[in-house]
């Protein structure tokens, strides 16, 4: 079973498209609708891009994540809805996760950090109906224009 634990993430993504840009030398570019929390009107979509300039591992899986994984996941406890304060930016179910203890890392970590020097996760990023499993290191997250 995979453990998610939302990232502390200033949205929620809500998108029917997710758009995935790779290359050798840059990394990763993610770009998806998302709705603000600072926003007042919560029905506002803005367009973010997520960057992960290391990475190990991109997949991109045509299939909705919530069916195609039905009791297969659990979002981590420490995370639940009921843990966040009604004052908290961040959203308890963004649709942006870490994969905690996860055994596809574990199983490859040596291939890809033999040194272990580039402190990578496994990261997963939902859509409507696809969703995007990337094994990388640090990442950050702009609203575009």
């Amino acid at each position: 079973m995979l453990t998610l634990k939302p990232l502390n993430f200033i949205f929620k993504i809500s998108t029917t498209d997710l758009e995935l840009v790779y290359t050798e030398s840059g990394g990763v570019r993610i770009e998806a609708g998302a709705i603000p929390l600072k926003s007042i009107d919560k029905e506002k979509c803005v367009n973010i891009e997520i960057i992960f300039s290391i990475v190990a591992e991109v997949k991109c899986i045509t299939l909705n994540f919530d069916e195609s994984n039905y009791n297969g996941f659990c979002i981590s406890e420490e995370s639940s809805i009921g843990n966040h304060l009604e004052n908290d930016l961040h959203h308890p179910d963004s649709g942006f996760y870490e994969v905690i203890d996860s055994k596809h890392l574990q199983e490859n970590i040596k291939k890809y950090d033999p040194r272990d020097r580039l402190n990578l996760k496994h990261y997963i990023v939902k859509g409507y109906d696809s969703y995007i499993e990337l094994i990388a290191s640090t990442y950050y997250v702009n609203e575009l224009n």
